[in-house]
Order: structure tokens, then C-alpha cells, then sequence
């Protein structure tokens, strides 16, 4: 996951630029495209920014007068990310450091920016999402559990495994294994609803459903029918699948989850 996915958008002027206006004119300038930030770059390279807080500051040192070139033209250096930075270790610093917002280079020439705010709201989908499908992961399903426990409305749980997929992977690669994962879960999301969960961790799928035994049923044999068909170069992909129910079958989800492990090992 790296930082280059989350660049946010910037405007930026160069240092050149700014020779014949003053820092009240670049304020100016600021104010009226109606921006959050405004970088000034030296051979594409950031050395510099005018922000709302900033430019609080230039007013009470009295310096809108300044000719912008002069006050910028010093600045060699401006903290940055690289597009190859892992984008968890870069929340964590700029979480640990305090900082709102970080322009974004490439071969020293800024593309964007982080902004820690909407960074954070990305960071949370990550966590709690698998890469690879874009349905939720282990983690996620961990907290679900524990916080429906002891919820009493009927729920279905419905676990899905891939038979062989270590097989796969060892014939034909990595490729072909991603490729089945994903085609399950194509075919998982098109058979249930949108308010209903849907887990994956390696070669396991596991759902969620709010909807009595009869529903979660049908769902349960929808998903089956469709799965079945899945072919893959030609391969037929084997499958296990089993269902579990909350209150009709047992008395909570955690036991419901149980209930659907032991049933796979049976199968095994």
C-alpha cells in the first residue's frame, strides 16, 4: 500500500513567478481561486506553502509587504513524502508528528499531497478491508461478532471455502489463485444484499445476513447454485459451504460461528 494511491490534488506556483509580487499579492491570489493550500515550488520541488494558518501569521508580523521571491527564494528544502512510501507508516508519522498535511514527490517533483484528515477516513476503510476483494477482512469480522452477540434479531451466518487454492497457486501461480478469489467474490456480492456482510481471509468467505432461517436459506442454496458454476480456464473450482442461524439453530453468534467451523472440518 503505497503513499502514491492517496495523493490528494494541490495547486502550486512557481518561484519564478513571484518576482514582482508581494506576499499580500499572493494572498490575493489565494483567496480568490478559493484554495486550501497553495505550494510554491523551485524546479517542481516544494519549498514552500501559503495556507490559511500562515498566512494568520504573515498578517500579524506585518509582512504582506514582502516581495514573495525574496521570502521564498532561501527555501531549498520542504518535509515531503515519496509515491513509494508505505501509506500506514505515513499516517503514523504524521499522526505522531502533529502534522495536517505533507506534499507528495516524485523524483522531487511534488504531485500532491497527504492531508491527514481524509487520510485518516482512508486508513479506516483499510483496516477494515481486504485488498484484494474490497469485502471485509478477518479483522473486521472479529469485531462484528463480539459486537452482535448479543443482538436478537435473527441472523444467518454462511461460511464458503475454496477447495485446492494452495493447488492452484502451485500449478498455474499466483495470478490464477487471485484470479478464483476474486471471482468468488463477485459472485458472493451478486447473490446477497447490500446491508449484508461479506468476509474474506485466504481462501475462506464468510456472511453475515440479517433475515430469519427460511431467507437465510434461500440465500444459503442461491449462493451454492451460483458458485457451482463458476469456471475458471476451463477448471471447475470445488467448494465447501455450509450455514448457521441465530436464534433458530443456536442461541448466539458466536456459537453460530463455531457451529459453521466445525461443520467445514467435517467436510474436509
Amino acid at each position: 500500500m503505497k503513499v502514491e494511491k492517496y495523493v490528494d490534488r494541490i495547486n502550486w506556483i512557481d518561484l519564478l513567478e513571484l518576482q514582482n509580487k508581494t506576499l499580500e499579492d499572493l494572498i490575493l491570489i489565494f483567496h480568490a481561486k478559493h484554495l486550501q493550500r497553495l505550494y510554491i515550488v523551485k524546479n517542481k520541488k516544494p519549498i514552500g506553502v501559503i495556507s490559511p494558518q500562515n498566512i494568520i501569521d504573515i498578517f500579524l508580523d506585518k509582512k504582506q509587504m514582502l516581495n514573495a521571491f525574496e521570502f521564498f527564494r532561501n527555501n531549498n528544502y520542504m518535509k515531503c513524502f515519496n509515491v513509494n512510501d508505505n501509506i500506514v507508516d505515513a499516517y503514523y508519522k504524521m499522526r505522531k508528528e502533529n502534522i495536517d498535511f505533507i506534499p507528495v514527490c516524485n523524483n522531487n517533483e511534488i504531485i500532491g499531497e497527504l492531508n491527514f484528515e481524509t487520510l485518516s477516513l482512508k486508513i479506516s476503510y483499510i483496516v477494515i478491508k481486504d485488498e484484494l476483494t474490497h469485502v471485509y477482512n478477518r479483522k473486521y469480522f472479529e469485531v462484528i461478532i463480539q459486537e452482535y452477540n448479543d443482538f436478537n434479531k435473527p441472523m444467518g451466518i454462511i461460511f464458503i471455502k475454496i477447495d485446492n487454492l494452495p493447488v492452484y497457486e502451485g500449478l498455474y501461480g499466483v495470478e490464477m489463485a487471485e484470479k478464483i478469489i476474486k471471482e468468488f467474490s463477485k459472485t458472493i456480492l451478486c447473490s446477497v444484499r447490500k446491508i449484508d456482510f461479506v468476509f474474506r481471509w485466504d481462501n475462506e468467505f464468510r456472511i453475515i445476513t440479517f433475515n430469519d432461517l427460511e431467507k437465510s436459506t434461500i440465500i444459503y442454496e442461491r449462493l451454492k447454485e451460483k458458485l457451482s458454476k463458476i469456471e475458471i480456464n476451463t477448471l471447475h473450482i470445488p467448494f465447501k459451504c455450509c450455514i448457521s442461524h441465530v436464534p433458530e439453530l443456536l442461541n448466539n453468534i458466536l456459537s453460530a460461528v463455531d457451529d459453521c467451523e466445525e461443520k467445514l472440518i467435517e467436510r474436509e
